[in-house]
């Protein structure tokens, strides 16, 4: 049995059917929450959707270590744990809009005007990733 410490980094080294209908797929990578002997619960990342994850317990041997948590993040890493239900949180966020999709801009904000871009507008999705749910 592989052994893990707790917020080891870790890749999802199979295709699991009950995980993939959740969009977490082999090569999927995540942080263990809480370490069992058996299975452990993963705070996945998505890869597609930076800051977006999902938990999911998964059994240790479908787990390949990936790296150590770096000291510098880890309390804050803590920090943020402590404030998830992971019940609550099962799947990655489902998105519509990919890579170069045609798009218009349906609100007009300060920030976006402050940048010369307003309501009405249009332009393409040039990067593949979404950042905190936003393009």
């Amino acid at each position: 049995m592989k052994k893990f410490e707790l917020y080891d980094y870790v890749l999802l080294n199979t295709e699991l059917e009950e995980l993939s209908g959740r969009g977490i797929h082999k090569g999927c990578r995540g942080a263990i929450a809480q370490y069992g002997e058996d299975k452990s619960l993963v705070l996945f990342f998505n890869k597609k959707d930076i800051g977006d994850y999902a938990f999911a317990w998964v059994e240790n041997n479908n787990l390949d270590f990936y790296g150590k948590h770096d000291e510098y993040f880890l309390d804050e890493f803590i920090a943020f744990l402590k404030t998830q239900d992971p019940a609550k949180k099962l799947s990655f966020s489902k998105t519509e809009l990919q890579e170069y999709d045609y798009v218009e801009l349906m609100v007009e904000r300060e920030e976006y005007a402050d940048e010369g871009v307003h309501k009405g507008m249009c332009g393409a999705i040039l990067n593949p990733e979404k950042i905190r749910g936003c393009w």
